[in-house]
Parts: structure tokens; sequence; C-alpha cells
């Protein structure tokens, strides 16, 4: 059996780098794409001197866990404070799971080519371009939606408060998302907009839709813009009490309702100038 080391090379070379880029990529860290090829080269290197060293299995094992964790200290970057260290953990544990997700994948598919029973014109020493090159290419494509997901999820956790929506007697306690877009005012007072259960919980059904002549429960209405067109919402007013880790502010705006603006993670889109004035 011929081995061409330079294909070798350049196979693994090609494959530490797309990990490395991934692992940096799901980590947040701009990493400059020359100090990505210098520890994807390191690791193409070991992997084809690897074979020829003579370990034994823990040895080995502990040699590839240790060039594992070398291979992202260039992509981690500076090592002087916690917030380097710990991005420096998150690199590695994100390279070690896509390198053993990746390896687990591919040795899934093997046998299932192996067990298939598609007869003895099929060839495992045929299978592995088309297959790795899917495998990652589908891994790759998980990777980045996931980390979408997850960070998209984090910015959302990262603005949510818990809230108490009030009118008169009646309190409703709420997750808010705090919407810098949100710029709403009415008669100089903020606009939040809650779920339309809510509006019907602490105002009722009667005057949902309808401007009290009176000043009854809908105080004033307000003229909005949305993929449908413009259109007239009735604004209700009340109060609503914000918890954050510092203070509880707590202030008289208006509430619409507006479904489309409304996520599963909260029922409250709060103002952007909720908290004008409260030194939050």
């Amino acid at each position: 059996m011929e081995i061409y080391i330079e294909y070798a090379f350049l196979e693994n070379f090609l494959l530490d780098g797309a990990l490395l880029s991934l692992s940096a990529y799901a980590a947040k860290i701009k990493c400059p794409w020359g100090k990505i090829c210098l520890s994807a080269a390191f690791g193409a290197v070991f992997a084809v001197i690897f074979p020829l060293l003579k370990l034994s299995f823990f040895g080995g094992a502990v040699l590839k866990w240790s060039v594992g964790f070398l291979l992202c200290m260039p992509i981690a970057g500076k090592f002087r404070t916690k917030k380097d260290w710990s991005r420096y953990c998150m690199v590695s544990v994100i390279f070690m799971g896509l390198s053993f997700g990746f390896g687990g994948a591919l040795l899934g598919v093997y046998n299932g080519f192996s067990l298939s029973g598609l007869g003895s014109s099929f060839s495992l020493t045929r299978a592995p371009s088309i297959v790795v090159f899917l495998g990652f290419f589908f891994l790759s494509l998980s990777v980045v939606w996931l980390t979408k997901k997850i960070y998209a999820r984090r910015a959302i956790v990262n603005k949510l408060f818990s809230c108490s929506v009030i009118h008169g007697e009646k309190s409703i306690r709420a997750e808010g998302f705090l919407d810098s877009g949100n710029l709403a005012v009415k008669n100089g007072i903020p606009v939040c907009f809650l779920s339309p259960e809510l509006i019907y919980e602490l105002w009722g059904r009667d005057l949902l839709f309808e401007k009290s002549e009176d000043g009854g429960q809908v105080c004033d209405e307000m003229r909005i813009s949305t993929v449908a067109g413009e259109k007239i919402v009735p604004l209700y007013l009340g109060e609503i009490e914000i918890k954050t880790d510092s203070e509880t502010v707590k202030k008289q705006v208006y509430f619409a309702s507006l479904p489309n603006s409304i996520s599963r993670e909260y029922k409250i889109l709060l103002n952007a100038r909720t908290f004008e004035g409260s030194g939050a």
C-alpha cells in the first residue's frame, strides 16, 4: 500500500483548519487566518508523524489530547486575564466536541455502509472522499445553525426582565423584553406592547377595540406601521414595574396590543424610554 504524505498532510490541514474556524466562530472569536493556518499546519504535521510513533494506548490518547489543546492556543490569543483563559477553555471544548462529533459521525456512516449489504462490488475504499465531504458539510451547517440559535437565545435572555403590569387593583407578572428599537411615545408617555391575552385579562373584552369617549379603559389611540400596512391601535393607560439586578423601576406607560411583536420567550415588549431617569 502506498501512502502519499503530501495528500495526508493536505487532508489533515484542511480538516483541522475547518474545525478550528468553526470553533472560533462558535466561540465568537475573531481570529486571523494566519493563526488558524499555523495551528492547522501543526496539526497536519502531527497527524502524519503520529502513526510512526510507538506509543501505548494511554500514551497515544494523552498525546492526542495535549496536541488538541495546543492547537487551540493561537486561536484564543492572549492569556493575561481570566476572560482570556475562559475563551481558551471554550474554544478547546468546542474543538474537541466537533472533532469527536465528526469522527463519530463518520464511524457511524462507515458502519452503516459495512452493514448495508450492498454487495461485494461496493468498496469502502471508494467511499471515504464523498462521505467525508458530505459528513463534514452537514456537520458544519449544523454547528453554524446551532451557534446562531444559542447566541440569539442568549441575546434575548440578557434583555429579559421580570415585570408586573398594573391597572387599578389588577396586576399580572410576565417576562418583558427591552427593545432598543421601540421608541413609541404618545403625549410624552412611553408605549409598551403586550400580548393580547394580557390586554384581555387586565382591561376586559368589551372595550378592546373601541375608544371610550368618557375616558374609560381605552384612553387613546396610535397609528403604527406594520408589514401589512398602517393600522390604528387603542392605547391603555397603566403602570409597569420592572425588576433589574440593581433596582425596581415603576413607571406610568401606555399599553397596546401587537401580537406579531411578541415572542414565546416574553409577553411584554418594553419601550427603550422606560428606564429614562431611573439610573438603570
